[in-house]
């Protein structure tokens, strides 16, 4: 689990009880094509990269940064100088997944292509 408010992973927070059937994790580096990711990759049945364009991305941080109490130009800083990095390098350095979801923006708004 990660908490947002203390920008930390929490190591056990999460209980997965033996005979639970499907699993859902989420992560940007787990698809990583390096080290200690790479371990990952016969655990997973099946894999999606959710794949926003930069620029939404971009927006999306920013107003999450504004709703933890940041003013907008802190906000779009901290997007730019730290999660924008990190998502270049994940888009960079990871495996191709079973399914990725790009969004296409159309005059009617915003659609996933598959």
């Amino acid at each position: 689990m990660f908490d947002r408010q203390m920008d930390l992973a929490i190591a056990n927070a999460i209980a997965v009880h033996p005979e639970t059937p499907i699993v859902v994790v989420e992560g940007n580096y787990l698809l990583m094509k390096s080290d200690p990711w790479t371990t990952l990759e016969d655990v997973f049945t099946a894999t999606v990269f959710v794949s926003p364009t930069l620029e939404e991305l971009e927006s999306r941080l920013r107003q999450r940064w504004i709703k933890h109490g940041f003013d907008p130009e802190t906000a779009l800083q901290r997007a730019k100088t730290n999660d924008l990095p990190n998502a270049e390098l994940v888009i960079r350095d990871s495996r191709k997944a079973d399914l990725t979801l790009s969004q296409n923006y159309t005059e009617f708004g915003m659609r996933y292509v598959f």
